[in-house]
Order: structure tokens, then sequence, then C-alpha cells
């Protein structure tokens, strides 16, 4: 039996579980939406070669020799802006999507949820840990994700234990439930037998 004190630590750990969870789910949201729509790394380097253009053209000015390979170097800019002008907004929409179906039971404090929520961030996980090892221009967004990813893999895995056996909502363990089965097959066989 937990003290009144035992009770209100336990409770005050639940919570903090919860908010990491909440910081890491809400974290994914955000950093999602920004990263799809201002911090993609095409875009800085579109910066960069727009700039490395308007260099090279003040130089076909005074050098009228490289005017063809100015005009194929704006070919290729214009080429490369036309297959980045998909809808940034809707690749962002796509990478929300999953974080947006657990979203009322995690507001809602659910605790199962917050448990079948973690396979959701795998998506992320998995994500985070692959652009890490093969895109050096996104690495750092990569590591913040996987930061946050595990704040809602492991707040929310935690809080969903904790809450449940505090609702009471655990599942028995197996060998007792194996002990009930074969109690149950031998009242049958007895049953049987008379």
């Amino acid at each position: 039996m937990q003290t009144t004190q035992e009770m209100q630590a336990t409770q005050k750990r639940i919570t903090q579980y919860r908010f990491l969870g909440l910081f890491g789910y809400f974290g994914l949201i955000i950093l999602m939406f920004v990263w799809q729509l201002w911090l993609t790394p095409e875009k800085s380097q579109d910066h960069t070669q727009s700039q490395a253009l308007a260099e090279l053209t003040a130089m076909a000015d005074v050098n009228p020799e490289l005017l063809p390979q100015v005009e194929a170097e704006k070919q290729k800019w214009l080429e490369r802006q036309a297959s980045h002008e998909s809808n940034p907004l809707a690749k962002a929409l796509i990478w929300i999507f999953p974080l947006l179906l657990p979203l009322y039971g995690l507001v809602k404090g659910k605790p199962y949820t917050a448990a079948w929520s973690n396979f959701v961030v795998m998506i992320y996980y998995m994500h985070s840990l692959t652009l890490m090892y093969t895109d050096p221009d996104e690495r750092y967004l990569a590591i913040l994700e996987f930061a946050l990813a595990n704040c809602m893999l492991f707040g929310n895995g935690i809080y969903a234990r904790m809450q449940g056996k505090q609702l009471g909502l655990g599942l028995d363990k197996l060998k007792v439930v194996m002990a009930e089965e074969k109690e149950r097959e031998e009242a049958y066989k007895t049953q049987k037998k008379d």
C-alpha cells in the first residue's frame, strides 16, 4: 500500500514523463513544419548557386567569351528551380500527417495512445538515423529530430507504463496467465474423468 507522499511522488513522475513525451511530440511537429518549409538545404544551395551565377554573369559582361557558359549555367539553374518547385507545404503536411494521428489521445493523456504512438515515432527515428549517416547537409536537423524522437519515445513509453499501472490497465504476466490456463485444463480433465 502506497502512502500519500509516495502516491504524490509517483504522480509527479508520471506528469514529468507525460510532459517529456509531449515536448518531443510537439517539437517534432514544429521541426518537420519548419524543416520542410524553410530549412531545407536545397534552398540554401539554390541561394549559393544563384549568387555564383550572378558572379559568372558579371564576369561575362567583361569577357563575352563566357556567355555560352553563362547561358548553360542559367539553363541548369532554371531546371533545378523547376524541380524544387514542388509544393513545400504539401511536403510538410505529408511529414506531419502521421504525427497527427495520436494527437487527441496524447493531449487527453490516454496511456494506450501514448503506447501506440511510439510506433509512429519510429518513422522519424529511422529517418533521422538515415539522414545522420547519409546527408551531411541535413545532419544538424537530423540530430535535432533524433533528440525529439527520443524524448517522445521514452517519455510516452514510460508514461504509458506508469499511468496504465496506476489505472490498473496493465496486462497480467505470461507466467500467471499460463498457470491459470493450466489450472483450467486440469479441472476440465478431472471433470471429464468423473
